[in-house]
């Protein structure tokens, strides 16, 4: 068997290498996520001061002067959007019963988590209702 390859090798044959697995990554384990740390449970950015505030919520509202979502409340009254508007009721204000606008009226918290419930159990949105 050496003497064949021998041969090979003096008529300019080489040999070949073992080719490499194509996209053979090593196994990274992934950290393993605790139960006691809760990731985002609460969000105090508003989007529309760029300020770290206690009292923002979530509003899906119609004003053309601003994209943001995320809007504390001392912006939301001073772009005047409703209380209606307000889809969450996250903040810390509002977790204590805190939370006052001054423009209009202040939905209380449990509507908002009741409102959200009936607009969950009633199934996917059709356009033709």
């Amino acid at each position: 068997m050496g003497i064949l390859k021998d041969a090979l090798l003096k008529a300019g044959l080489k040999e070949t290498v073992a080719p490499k697995p194509q996209n053979h990554r090593e196994n990274i384990p992934k950290k393993v996520k605790s139960e006691a740390t809760a990731h985002q449970q609460q969000r105090n950015f508003c989007e529309e001061c760029q300020q770290t505030l206690p009292d923002v919520e979530l509003y899906h509202h119609r004003n053309p002067t601003t994209q943001a979502e995320w809007i504390c409340v001392k912006c939301a009254d001073r772009l005047k959007i409703a209380d209606n508007f307000r889809k969450s009721a996250q903040s810390d204000t509002s977790i204590r019963k805190m939370f006052r606008r001054e423009h209009g009226a202040t939905v209380s918290a449990d509507e908002i988590r009741k409102n959200n419930a009936m607009k969950e159990s009633r199934g996917p949105v059709n356009g033709n209702r």
